[in-house]
């Protein structure tokens, strides 16, 4: 008769013992809860620090600066003593042109030097007589203005003849000959001037600058630049080369609109390459176009010009020139307040954070207008001000 009774008093036991630790459960995870919330939220006090952005581009690498090796005249390559990408020397000769268009400039060049180098010295004989006149006053002062008037001219035309022989000569090759010596009345060596023959009327280009020998930069609407070759007819004032100084660097790289007032000249840069992406090079903004230009995308973009003022020995060996560049310009910006990406959220359009008010202590949502963002972090540009505390919850 007992045993159902003891069946009851069990079950109740039982009942306890479940409910005792359901409740321990709750309580348990209930702290567990809590003091996972406490983890999660942060404070933050905020303050006004540098804004530090980075922007990146890319580029060719080119000579720090390039002097242009044109053709004198109309002609014909006939030989090249270099390859395109040599080291060459001041003074080296690049290019053989013949150019029958040049010999006959050149005779025709001498033939003034001659007639000029002859009225020089009679308006020079006629000036001395008329000194001699005119101290004497057996001439007027205009009379002999007038004669001191046409030697002035006579010795002009002489130096403008001489100085225009001379550039060609510098060209050409003529043995045994001596300008000072020509006169109208030494008919021979005029003679041996202008049909000089051979070797000695080719004309030679000569390297004026010590660099790498490159090829012309192309021209619009060409795909390739131009490599000139033996045998190719060239014109006056065609470009045959490009001697580069490879001392430092150049990298002309395009910014957008957004971008282009944000930079300065001056301001320092970092530079690297596929090619030698164990080299960090310093350089700075040598140059920045005040003119956009179209890019294929359609957005305005500002050329910009950057330099490596200096390379050492073994860069400039393992850098070349055409190779591709990546320049990083970091900009840094006056103070301002910042907070982490994680801190701001957005409700119907509108951007907030959650604020601890100073007064009550109480979280509450502040509106806020921000600025420029990075990866890590956004500017707050109105709203809050240094020394608010904001809230950044899990």
């Amino acid at each position: 008769m007992r045993m159902p009774y003891e069946n009851e008093v069990i079950v109740k036991i039982s009942n306890l013992i479940i409910l005792f630790l359901t409740v321990m459960a709750m309580v348990s995870c209930g702290e567990n809860d809590k003091s996972s919330t406490t983890r999660k939220n942060q404070i933050i006090t905020l303050v006004a620090k540098p804004f530090s952005t980075k922007l990146f581009f890319s580029g060719i690498v080119q000579p720090l600066k390039t002097v242009v090796i044109t053709s004198p005249a109309d002609g014909v390559i006939q030989e090249m003593q270099f390859h395109y990408g040599d080291n060459v020397a001041s003074g080296k000769q690049l290019f053989t042109i013949s150019s029958e268009k040049f010999q006959t400039e050149y005779k025709n060049t001498l033939m003034q030097y001659i007639k000029a180098k002859n009225e020089f010295n009679t308006s020079q004989g006629q000036l001395k007589q008329s000194e001699f006149l005119h101290k004497n006053e057996l001439i007027s002062d205009d009379e002999f203005r007038t004669k001191q008037s046409s030697f002035y001219n006579a010795q002009l035309a002489l130096v403008q003849a001489k100085d225009t022989l001379n550039q060609m000569l510098k060209q050409l090759s003529v043995p045994g000959l001596n300008i000072e010596e020509l006169t109208i009345a030494n008919i021979d060596k005029i003679t041996q001037a202008l049909h000089a023959q051979g070797d000695s009327q080719k004309l030679h280009v000569m390297a004026n600058t010590s660099g790498v020998a490159l090829l012309p930069t192309k021209a619009d609407g060409e795909s390739d630049s131009k490599k000139i070759g033996k045998g190719d007819q060239v014109k006056q004032g065609d470009v045959l080369a490009v001697i580069g100084d490879t001392s430092g660097l150049t990298i002309r790289v395009n910014v957008n609109e957004f971008n282009i007032n944000q930079i300065k000249i001056g301001q320092k840069v970092s530079v690297t390459g596929a090619a030698f992406s164990d080299l960090v090079l310093q350089g700075e903004i040598a140059g920045i176009d005040r003119q956009a230009q179209s890019s294929s995308a359609g957005m305005p973009m500002f050329p910009v010009e950057i330099i490596v003022p200096k390379l050492a020995h073994q860069e400039q060996k393992i850098i070349h020139i055409g190779m591709s560049a990546k320049v990083e310009i970091n900009i840094e910006s006056e103070p301002q307040i910042t907070v982490p990406i994680a801190a701001v959220f957005e409700k119907k359009g509108q951007t907030f954070v959650n604020a601890k008010d100073p007064q009550t202590g109480k979280i509450q949502e502040i509106p806020v207008k921000t600025g420029q963002t990075t990866a890590e972090a956004v500017v707050i540009e109105s709203k809050l001000k240094i020394g608010d505390k904001i809230v950044i919850s899990g």
